[in-house]
């Protein structure tokens, strides 16, 4: 494992170019060359982002991806091995099947590597503060490492940083984050969840540092994303942001759209660790000045209720960013691809964090969430009550009787509501979420949803079952 890093200065170069093979090469050469960083013989792996079975921006770009293949190519590479861990146990066969990127890699001389299958790139164990962190042993061996990173709006982050980057270096089981509540303290208002997940991220990013980092923000996803969701815009700054240093080339991409180093955990975290270089006056800029661009976003939202949703009511109590991140993408899952359905489901409503408000209702509830889940099981809502009036000859027995009205006594029946969906973990998986919505409504009321769940059913690769014992 690299120590933390001891350089006191380094170089990053910004490129702005309307043509899109000039960012990559350009800022090459302004490095100091592709010789500078790769060498004859080398084992180059390049970190991409394969996401999910989405076009561009959601994965790599390809034209970036070719130019960075092809400076390899030139100056020597022995091996130039293209990879990731797609999110949320998506299958990489998969995502290339619908992108066609194995053919248009093979083609440029390069090879997309299938990581999720460890029989082929089998796992190295690694102990990082009493953590096992388990990384394929081929991105170990390689004698370089790349990070390719396609920069978008990010509803933690603000944008996908090269650091968020680096993440997806290992197989997504040692990304999940497990609940661990410190005693004396409040684990959803120091945001505990968020503390991991970024202390998580910089132990593999500090495992094996890139060589070169490049930001691409030849084309920038605002609005929600990071996947193309309905509120999504793309827009072109035609800007690519690179260097040695990873620290330092996300620091100078958040400098370019106004956010400061005391406004990013990630960064201040890795300050602390010594990660990388976070002092501007040790940081060389080379092209274009921060000070002449002039880059104004639209980030994603930061209140779940302000995302508006057709027959749908959001009530969210205190919630962790893990579960914050999870049920955004099911919102904008929901907004973006469940139009159709909406029209069928009158009035639903989603509840999440802890002890969020109450319903107007008790139809068609949506529970998210282990949090939710725990802090409303005694809720007015989790019942259903209902009187019955007395019969005929009770009310005629009223009549003739004058006393009559002092024996009334209403008759309430009680019952569990089963209008509700639980939908577990701490944070719950959006694609779990998605088949428990899908099975609660039924095919005849979400026609869109039905060909989602068929679609995700054929990408995603559920967890294995525990097999049953002979006891069982």
């Amino acid at each position: 494992m690299n120590e933390n890093s001891k350089i006191n200065s380094t170089e990053v170069a910004i490129i702005k170019s309307t043509i899109s093979n000039k960012l990559i090469t350009t800022g090459i050469e302004k490095l100091g060359g592709i010789s500078a960083f790769i060498e004859k013989g080398d084992q180059v792996f390049i970190k991409i982002d394969l996401r999910a079975p989405y076009g561009f921006p959601v994965n790599v770009n390809f034209d970036s991806l070719r130019d960075i293949i092809s400076l390899c190519k030139i100056t020597g590479a022995k091996q130039i091995l293209i990879g990731d861990f797609p999110s949320n146990g998506m299958k990489t066969q998969s995502i290339a099947n619908i992108l066609g990127i194995q053919s248009y890699l093979e083609n440029l001389g390069a090879e997309l590597l299938f990581l999720e299958d460890s029989n082929i790139y089998p796992l190295t164990d690694l102990e990082i503060k009493d953590k096992i962190i388990k990384i394929p042993e081929i991105i170990l061996e390689s004698d370089k490492l790349i990070i390719l990173n396609q920069v978008s709006v990010d509803p933690l982050f603000k944008i996908t940083l090269s650091l968020l980057n680096s993440y997806s270096l290992v197989p997504n089981k040692y990304q999940r984050i497990e609940k661990l509540v410190r005693s004396g303290k409040d684990y959803l208002l120091l945001d505990q969840y968020k503390q991991d997940l970024i202390s998580n991220i910089l132990d593999i990013y500090s495992i094996k540092k890139p060589d070169l980092v490049i930001n691409d923000m030849s084309y920038f996803l605002e609005g929600a994303g990071p996947f193309v969701y309905r509120d999504s815009n793309l827009i072109s700054p035609g800007l690519s942001i690179m260097g040695r240093d990873a620290v330092a080339v996300d620091l100078i991409t958040l400098k370019l759209i106004d956010i400061d180093l005391l406004s990013s955990d990630i960064l201040l975290e890795a300050k602390n660790r010594k990660l990388g270089v976070t002092d501007m006056s040790n940081i060389t800029i080379i092209g274009e000045s921060v000070d002449n661009i002039n880059l104004k976003v639209n980030f994603s939202i930061y209140r779940l209720d302000d995302i508006n949703i057709k027959n749908t009511t959001i009530k969210a109590g205190r919630i962790c960013s893990g579960c914050f991140k999870e049920a955004y993408h099911l919102l904008n899952f929901i907004i973006t691809h469940m139009p159709k359905d909406l029209k069928y489901i009158k009035k639903q409503h989603f509840l999440m964090g802890e002890n969020p408000p109450e319903p107007e209702s008790s139809d068609h509830i949506i529970v998210f969430g282990e949090c939710a889940i725990n802090s409303t099981k005694d809720r007015k809502f989790r019942k259903i009550r209902s009187s019955f009036d007395r019969n005929y000859i009770e009310s005629v027995k009223g009549k003739i009787k004058k006393d009559y009205k002092s024996q009334k006594i209403p008759k309430v029946k009680e019952k569990v509501n089963k209008s509700i969906i639980e939908i577990p973990g701490c944070p719950p998986n959006l694609y779990e979420s998605i088949i428990s919505i899908h099975k609660y409504y039924g095919k005849s009321l979400t026609p869109n949803l039905t060909f989602y769940n068929n679609l995700i059913k054929t990408y995603y690769e559920q967890p294995s079952k525990p097999k049953k014992s002979a006891s069982d």
